[in-house]
């Protein structure tokens, strides 16, 4: 998991931190950079883990190391049947926000399919 910033927005930061899975950054970054102009800042490089009574963390872990971080999935449906899966990583801090602009570029069949899991951008030094 990569944890980036778009740089632009000086007047609201927190709506620009990205959290972007590892195999899809180069082309995300790509798409940010080459279509919206956006330059991407990578922070820290790390995991993403679930907040859940079935995964125990070292109990070493300082707790300003873990960031909220919910992780959304829903299906899409294209025109020739076919199910895509749709996974996304919002601080918490913006999710509600978040959440309705990436719901606006999908049809509202997708929202019976969301699945939200509440975790944490496991920070490293």
């Amino acid at each position: 998991m990569i944890s980036c910033r778009l740089d632009g927005s000086e007047e609201h930061p927190a709506r620009e931190r990205r959290y972007i899975p590892a195999a899809e950054f180069d082309l995300w970054r790509h798409f940010m950079e080459a279509r919206h102009g956006r330059v991407v800042t990578v922070d820290d490089v790390s995991v993403w883990v679930p907040e859940a009574p079935a995964v125990s963390l070292d109990l070493a872990i300082d707790a300003d190391a873990l960031l909220p971080v919910r992780r959304v999935s829903f299906e899409q449906s294209s025109l020739q049947g076919i199910v895509v899966p749709v996974v996304r990583f919002f601080p918490n801090e913006t999710y509600p926000e978040a959440k309705e602009a990436l719901l606006s570029h999908f049809d509202l069949e997708c929202r019976r399919s969301i699945q939200e899991i509440p975790g944490y951008f496991l920070a490293v030094a």
